[in-house]
Order: structure tokens, then C-alpha cells, then sequence
């Protein structure tokens, strides 16, 4: 009886191991696999010969047998090396842009569709205008803005085409629940205009002004709400209190120019409530044949500019291509107000950065240097998609921003992250070797002298590379000591190598 459960035993525990000395290098194989079966045998017999074999004591056998594996891949891989590599490879500025970078690609990846649905059109974009009222003119009504923009488009001979639009802030609900959106009255035929068909459905071409309870809507909107469904038979949803049917459904590369608008109703020739400052007019121009956006603008700008409304307003004309610079010049403004306040707020850590870096050669200092732009340039452009992201696919849809404060929100959340990135990449620098940028991480500290203000107290932190040594004092608006960088020469470095 003793013998089978001692044979039993060891079978199971010659398959782990036969299994973990395949892992083993071929060379040491044989070796040992003899001592591991030597050691399993005289376990397993004085376990079964002592009358101590219990559950207990199996599953200490098998958890030694199955720990084979670890012993098997420290033989595989230099055990020394690996522990070096894991202690020493974090630390390195290639372990640092790697992580940045690996994180900006899975930020790309986790981003939301909208974020990235194109401007392009069917028809030619150079062509396209855009008039809108200036920051600060009055509110104007749409319906004077709809006039006007008819009369632009029979008297000038440089616009072959022309819409308005009025866009708000809504909320519709239907099967996917409550949602804040950007709904816009819009003139039959803009999207003719712009060039973009209809997914499924019709998109008011040829819909007349009695149809007062149609929307088209946006592909995420439809998405979210009637989860991809095609057919379009009778679906409907409440728009503002306001029940109505969808007609059809955009494309998801469409986007409206210069506002994510989502949903979209009829532009009624009717009266409608008037709404100051709370619906806004906008107005699409599609130039004639042969003409470019940068020819035309200034003089269908004079034109727009010299147009009598009954209220004062100052009207814009903008192309597609003046929409984008101006987002994109928004946000470097807003990083350059960032970088300014940062600076402001943390001067000392700014000013250790720039006198303890590398004085000994132009490419020790170009090094230094240039990390520190890589590495903070990787920081904003992660905060930038991470902002976007937080607001456009969670606070968003969520219900916790309305959409017309949603990039006041994100330029705040961008404005925020950027000084904590540029305080985290300023911080990580001042921590690193002035030469080969490894993370100081061997430190010393320096006890306080027992006659105070004579002997300098703090710590030093040693390169492990022996490339230098950075002291920091423990008083750090102290004018008997300050930070400092210090070199150390060849014959130091020739006793790290050989340690």
C-alpha cells in the first residue's frame, strides 16, 4: 500500500518536473533533473515510510515541485542580469519616453470616435465659408441672418450657394435615455451644400417646411439611442419636450463646420420663439466654381460687413481652414498660459533646473536638453488626448457637462494637467545624472551640524554610474548653500564598472 501511494506520488511529480526541465539549458538539463528526482524520492519515501504523508504535506510537495519551474527560468536567464536589468532599466530616460509614448498610443486607441470624425466633404473644402458672429457683437435672430444670407446669395456673383443655421443647446430622450446634445435649425438643401448624403433615410432635400416634427441625426446620436438599428420605420424621440420622428440618420465622418452639432430639424419659414442669447445664427457659403476661400473671403467679407440688421452685429467670414488654425491657436495659447503659470508658481524648482544642468560639453548640455523637451512635449500632448477624452467620452455622456461648456471644461482639465506634468517632468529631471540621465537613486544624507549655519546638512544623490553627484540642502532658501551639480572624473567611473 505504501508502495503505490509512494509511486503514485512520484509519477505526478516526474511529469512537473520532466515539464520544468524543458526550460532548463540543454547542457545542465540532465543534471539537473537527477538532483530535482533525488530530492522529490527522499521526500516523497520519508513522508510515506514516517507516516507523515498528509493533505498538508501533498500539497507542500507538489507547491516544491511546481516552485521547479522558477529555479528552471533562473537557470534559462542569468539571474544576476535580469535583477539588474529590472532594477536599472525603470530608471533610464529610453524606460521613460517608452512609457509616455506606450500611454499616448492607448489613449489613441481608448479615444472616442467623435473625437476624430473628419471635416472633409464631397465637395471641394477650399470653397466653403463659414459667417458667424463675432465674440463680441450682440446676439443677433436667425431669421435676419436667413434673409440676409438669401438676398448675399442671388445678388453676389461669387457665391454659387448658400445655407443658415441656428444652433442651441437640447436634450432629447429616447430608448437610450436622457442626453444633452447640440440640436440646429437648418434651410433646406445644407447638406446638399455640403456635399454629404444621408446614411439611411433623407436628410430634408426634399422635405418641405409642413414637416415641423422631423430630425436628422448624427451617427453617435443614433448609435447611442437606437443602437444601430437601420430600419427607420416610425422611430422617434423626444426633442426638448417636443416629440419627433427621424427621418434620417449622417454619416459618422460627417461633422458640421466648426460645431458638433447632432441633431438637426427644419428651419421653419413660421415665427419661432425668439431665444437671445441662448440660440445662436450661423450661416454656410459655397463659392462659385473655380474660386478658392482665401480670394473670396475679404470681399464677401466687405459685403457681409456692410449688410443693415435692425440690431447692431459684427459678422465673421471664415474658411474651414481659418476654423482649424483658430482651434489649434486656442490651445497653444492655453498651453502657453499654462507653462507661464507654472513657471510663476514654481520658480525655485524651474531655477534648480537650470543651474545644476550640464556645463562640461555642448553634448552633454544638448542632451539634457533635449529629453527634457521630448519628455515634456510627450507630457502635454498626453494631457491634451487625456482631457479630451474625460470630457468628450465620460463627462459628456454622462450628462455632467452641457455640450456648449464642454471646452471651457476641457481647456480647464487641460490647464490643470499641464502643471502637473510639467511639475512631474521638472521634478523627474532634477532627480536624474547630468550626464547619462539615469534616475539618481543611491543617496546620502548628511546630518545636521551640531553648530548651527556652519557645516552645510541635506543629502547627496550618487550616479551609479559615477558620473557625479548632486547635493541639495536641507534649507532650501538657505544663501550659505544651494544646489549643485558636482562631476566626478574617469577613475571614479572605473570603480562603478569594476563593482
Amino acid at each position: 500500500m505504501q508502495e503505490q501511494i509512494a509511486r503514485r506520488l512520484l509519477r505526478w511529480c516526474h511529469l512537473i518536473l520532466n515539464a520544468a526541465s524543458r526550460i532548463v539549458p540543454q547542457r545542465v538539463r540532465a543534471e539537473w533533473l537527477q538532483k530535482k528526482r533525488a530530492h522529490v524520492w527522499h521526500w516523497v519515501h520519508f513522508l510515506v515510510e514516517s507516516g507523515r504523508l498528509t493533505v498538508e504535506t501533498e500539497q507542500d510537495l507538489f507547491r516544491h515541485c511546481w516552485g521547479t519551474f522558477v529555479d528552471a527560468l533562473w537557470l534559462r536567464f542569468d539571474q544576476a542580469k535580469v535583477l539588474s536589468f529590472l532594477r536599472s532599466y525603470p530608471a533610464t530616460p529610453r524606460f521613460c519616453i517608452a512609457g509616455i509614448f506606450l500611454t499616448i498610443v492607448a489613449g489613441l486607441i481608448l479615444s472616442p470616435s467623435s473625437l476624430w470624425r473628419s471635416y472633409e466633404y464631397g465637395h471641394d473644402t477650399g470653397a466653403l465659408l463659414t459667417v458667424r458672429l463675432d465674440r463680441n457683437s450682440r446676439w443677433l435672430e436667425p431669421e435676419l441672418l436667413w434673409d440676409a444670407t438669401v438676398d448675399w446669395s442671388q445678388r453676389d456673383p461669387l457665391i454659387a450657394g448658400a445655407a443658415s443655421y441656428a444652433w442651441r443647446p437640447s436634450v432629447i430622450r429616447g430608448p437610450g435615455g436622457k442626453q444633452d446634445v447640440l440640436s440646429a435649425r437648418v434651410t433646406s438643401g445644407v447638406f446638399q451644400l455640403l456635399g454629404v448624403k444621408a446614411l439611411w433615410g433623407e436628410a430634408f432635400g426634399n422635405l418641405n417646411s409642413a414637416c415641423s416634427d422631423c430630425v436628422v441625426l448624427s451617427h453617435a446620436v443614433w448609435r447611442e439611442q437606437f443602437g444601430g438599428d437601420t430600419s427607420l420605420g416610425h422611430k422617434f424621440l423626444y426633442l426638448n419636450g417636443r416629440r419627433v420622428y427621424v427621418t434620417g440618420v449622417l454619416p459618422d465622418q460627417f461633422r458640421f463646420p466648426g460645431i458638433d452639432v447632432q441633431v438637426y430639424t427644419p428651419f421653419q419659414a413660421v415665427p419661432f420663439a425668439r431665444l437671445p442669447g441662448f440660440e445662436w445664427p450661423g450661416a454656410v457659403l459655397r463659392l462659385a466654381n473655380g474660386l478658392s476661400a482665401t480670394s473670396a473671403k475679404v470681399q464677401i467679407q466687405k459685403e457681409v460687413r456692410e449688410t443693415r440688421f435692425p440690431s447692431p452685429a459684427l459678422l465673421d467670414v471664415l474658411s474651414l481652414k481659418d476654423i482649424r488654425y483658430g482651434f489649434a491657436g486656442s490651445w497653444l495659447a492655453m498651453g502657453a498660459f499654462a507653462t507661464l503659470v507654472f513657471v510663476g508658481l514654481n520658480w525655485r524648482t524651474c531655477w534648480q533646473l537650470w543651474t545644476t544642468g550640464p556645463h562640461r560639453s555642448i553634448r552633454d548640455l544638448s542632451n539634457w536638453w533635449g529629453f527634457f523637451t521630448l519628455k515634456s512635449g510627450l507630457l502635454v500632448a498626453l494631457v491634451w488626448l487625456l482631457s479630451l477624452d474625460l470630457v468628450e467620452g465620460g463627462l459628456l455622456r454622462v450628462g455632467l457637462v452641457p455640450p456648449q461648456f464642454a471646452n471651457i471644461v476641457t481647456m480647464w482639465t487641460f490647464l490643470v494637467g499641464v502643471n502637473v506634468a510639467l511639475g512631474w517632468s521638472i521634478r523627474d529631471q532634477n532627480a536624474r545624472c547630468r550626464l547619462c540621465l539615469t534616475r539618481l537613486r543611491t543617496q546620502i544624507v548628511l546630518s545636521a551640524s551640531a553648530v548651527p549655519l556652519w557645516d552645510p546638512s541635506g543629502c547627496d544623490l550618487l550616479c551609479d554610474r559615477a558620473h557625479g553627484m548632486l547635493h541639495i540642502p536641507a534649507m532650501q532658501f538657505s544663501s550659505l548653500d544651494s544646489e549643485r551639480w558636482i562631476d566626478f572624473d574617469e577613475s571614479w567611473q572605473t570603480l562603478a564598472k569594476d563593482s
